[in-house]
């Protein structure tokens, strides 16, 4: 089965390319008009992928503009996909995906959106951070809502913060991508929805 994943990099910059190379799957990277500077480590990698995978840098600016290109190019590629043969992914923690991939499931497609690439992992998922996700939990639960950090900056930093010296960047983006794939936590319009 042909594999297909849209990246909307405006709201996933943690992309692991060397899974995407291992697992096969075809990649676009939408990247907004605004965003000019992509880690030379994300560049080097790509290079050595092929056409494997693919930047589209989207046209003008605005609200979802960004999740109208890649809606636009998912409905391109399920209009030619006559027997309905491959798997389109959607890597966002944008909620705003939702209805239509209900609507194009609807349609007999094979189409989801992920928060994370761990949750293609297939129960693989490392539970070396748990404990630490464990404690930011506890002391978000003590903050009442309105007051808890509002978008992800914001949050990854009250996160280093908690957990001290001994957090690495990466399990700290681990800890946040787990809230999202445990459904604790949903974004929509790059503002955080705590469902804790």
């Amino acid at each position: 089965m042909n594999r297909i994943l849209f990246v909307d990099y405006e709201n996933v910059q943690n992309i692991d390319l060397d899974f995407i190379k291992k697992e096969k799957l075809e990649t676009i990277v939408f990247v907004g008009k605004s965003q000019k500077k992509i880690p030379f480590e994300i560049v080097q990698k790509a290079q050595r992928m092929g056409k494997l995978l693919t930047w589209h840098q989207i046209e003008g600016q605005g609200s979802n503009a960004l999740d109208f290109h890649i809606a636009f190019l998912l409905g391109h590629l399920t209009a030619t996909d006559v027997g309905k043969a491959a798997e389109y992914i959607i890597l966002s923690k944008d909620k705003g995906f939702d209805p239509l991939l209900k609507y194009v499931q609807k349609e007999r497609y094979n189409c989801r959106r992920i928060n994370s690439l761990l949750e293609l992992q297939k129960g693989k998922i490392d539970s070396s951070t748990d404990k630490e996700l464990d404690k930011a939990m506890d002391i978000l639960r003590k903050i009442e809502k309105p007051k808890r950090p509002r978008n992800r900056n914001t949050l990854f930093k009250y996160i280093e913060n908690i957990l001290g010296d001994k957090a690495k960047k990466d399990e700290i983006t681990t800890i946040i991508d787990k809230f999202f794939i445990d459904a604790k936590l949903s974004e929509h319009n790059n503002r955080l929805k705590y469902n804790f």
